[in-house]
């Protein structure tokens, strides 16, 4: 077990941060060691990960160094602070790659100045250490991408240089989270000539062992991997405008549509209707603006959460997604100007899906970003006529399903204590969304709904 104890206490106090480009989106913290050394030009910093300790209703960023790997508690986000630092398994690796499954993180890299491997590390003794609980190169030596599907404990590894050679996509058992075992390769599917119709798989999104490759110019494949040994090819998006190098897809939450970019300068990202999944239908494709660079894009409720490097951290309104709106944005990267775009510089990576509704971002040269977007930004303070918001049961015990009619825009519901505290961020929708109140102390609670354009408070009691 090998740890670096380096604790570098150079947080900005939020009032001394430069004033950034920015619409609907607040800075929390930001963070960033200059003094370390630079490779590729001005990298630092790669992709970021997110993990929540639900023991203690902690929150934590992992952001990813050259050469390192930096943990901060990001639970009062004005106060964040690094814990944290462990030794990467290569060095000087211009690509690295994390997942979080339960309490363990799984780390890759590739493009690096030493060989590495797979690497996990306990996170359950955090803020105090990380534990590294396995480190080897038998069943890789290097990655690009990992995404693990919690479900079935599987654990996908995109782009393997292993020692007996080289997978475009390698499945592993989670089945013991801390000693990963060999399933399956990709059984990559074959042209009328007998040949490969991709090599490479970028990265990938799964559900229920339907996956989603990102084959570079070869497209988007769509497999259904539940049985290993009778692999199916459902579908392929290869023919579609401003189709480019295919990097990245998401799901969105009922499963219909998938939303992917191609990492091409001015290539925006992409919409596709997949009800009939062997028919796949584009919907939009939109961008923020027409030469920029989106990179790894996010399906939140109905919200898409995209790192479009030197454009920052983006968030578009899908509530339609036929017309998907700007909504908000941060710009991280501040030495380009207005509209110009050089390619592979600024925001790598966001991660949205902590609890407290805060996106965290990792800017290639600038660090780590905890940002803040705003649901309710307009200066009305009435509901809208056509606008029906309920909250039942009231009072509530476990949870409240809050429902809301007629709501045309991302909607954020917040609990607040008596003393002023945001206690629960939740982003919400048209229709019923329940809101877990299990961990509420008995008393009275205020449910603040903030629309675009309007704000409602509610008395709430918990049993």
């Amino acid at each position: 077990m090998r740890k670096l104890h380096l604790i570098l206490f150079v947080l900005l106090p939020i009032f001394t941060i430069k004033a950034q480009q920015s619409m609907n989106m607040d800075l929390l913290a930001q963070w960033n060691n200059t003094s370390l050394p630079k490779i590729d030009g001005d990298q630092l910093w790669s992709d970021i990960g997110g993990y929540y300790d639900s023991t203690n209703k902690k929150e934590y960023a992992i952001l990813l160094g050259n050469d390192s790997f930096y943990f901060f508690d990001i639970t009062e986000p004005t106060q964040t602070k690094l814990v944290t630092v462990f030794n990467g398994y290569s060095t000087k690796s211009i690509n690295r790659d994390v997942e979080v499954y339960g309490h363990y993180a799984y780390f890759v890299s590739e493009r690096s100045g030493s060989l590495g491997g797979l690497q996990i590390l306990d996170l359950q003794y955090l803020p105090d250490s990380v534990h590294e609980v396995y480190r080897s190169n038998d069943l890789s030596v290097q990655a690009h991408t990992v995404f693990i599907e919690a479900a079935s404990k599987r654990l996908y590894i995109c782009q393997n240089s292993k020692k007996m050679g080289f997978s475009a996509l390698d499945i592993l058992s989670l089945e013991n989270p801390e000693q990963p075992t060999f399933l399956a390769s990709l059984q990559v599917p074959i042209n009328g000539l007998g040949s490969p119709q991709f090599n490479q798989v970028h990265e990938m999104f799964s559900r229920n062992d339907t996956v989603y490759l990102s084959c570079y110019e070869a497209g988007l494949y769509i497999m259904d991997l539940r049985d290993l040994k009778n692999q199916k090819l459902l579908s392929v998006i290869s023919n579609y405008p401003q189709r480019g190098t295919n990097h990245s897809s998401w799901l969105n939450e009922k499963g219909d549509k998938i939303m992917f970019t191609d990492e091409n300068l001015g290539s925006p990202i992409k919409i596709f209707d997949i009800k009939d999944i062997s028919n796949p239908k584009q919907v939009v494709y939109f961008n923020s603006h027409p030469n920029a660079l989106p990179h790894n894009a996010y399906w939140k409720n109905n919200m898409a959460v995209v790192s479009s490097y030197e454009d920052g951290v983006y968030v578009y309104d899908l509530t339609d997604p036929n017309n998907p709106k700007k909504h908000a944005y941060y710009d991280t990267y501040t030495l380009n100007a207005e509209g110009v775009f050089t390619g592979f510089h600024g925001c790598w990576g966001v991660w949205p899906y902590l609890p407290s509704g805060n996106i965290i971002a990792s800017d290639i040269s600038e660090g780590l970003f905890v940002l803040k977007v705003k649901y309710g930004v307009g200066t009305k303070n009435v509901l809208k006529p056509e606008t029906q918001i309920s909250v039942y049961p009231n009072p509530a015990k476990q949870q409240v399903t809050l429902q809301l009619n007629n709501v045309k825009s991302a909607t954020e519901a917040i609990i607040y204590n008596l003393q002023g505290q945001a206690i629960i961020n939740q982003i919400v929708a048209e229709g019923n969304n329940l809101i877990n109140t299990s961990n509420l102390k008995s008393g009275i609670y205020i449910l603040k709904v903030n629309e675009i354009d309007f704000e409602k408070t509610i008395k709430i009691i918990i049993d």
